[in-house]
């Protein structure tokens, strides 16, 4: 039975958030932030569980999702590998994953 991996990073980094006039949307643990869009990529991956879960009785074989935590410097999809993430029944032969990148134009894939 085919396996694969959809995976979101989604920890926080140790930074003071500062935004001014968005204050609903700032972290309430200070000193720590999602700035690189860990929020943005934990939300894609819901959003592909949700679309998933719509059409699970056409979907041959498992999809993974995994919320990976410790991605910046923390080594988190490595350990999770380790850990035996990847070599669970059924084991997964593909991985994918997000990122934003706002420099890019919507749409784009690089």
């Amino acid at each position: 039975q085919p396996c694969l991996i959809l995976r979101a990073d989604m920890d926080a980094l140790p930074i003071l958030e500062s935004t001014p006039h968005i204050e609903a949307f700032k972290s309430t643990q200070d000193g720590k932030m999602h700035a690189c869009g860990h929020d943005g990529h934990v939300t894609m991956l819901l959003g592909a569980a949700a679309l998933l879960k719509k059409m699970e009785s056409e979907i041959e074989g498992t999809v993974r999702l995994v919320f990976q935590p410790a991605e910046e410097g923390g080594a988190g999809m490595k350990r999770m590998v380790e850990e035996g993430v990847v070599s669970l029944s059924p084991e997964a032969k593909l991985g994918f994953g997000m990122h934003v990148w706002p420099g890019l134009p919507t749409g784009t894939i690089a």
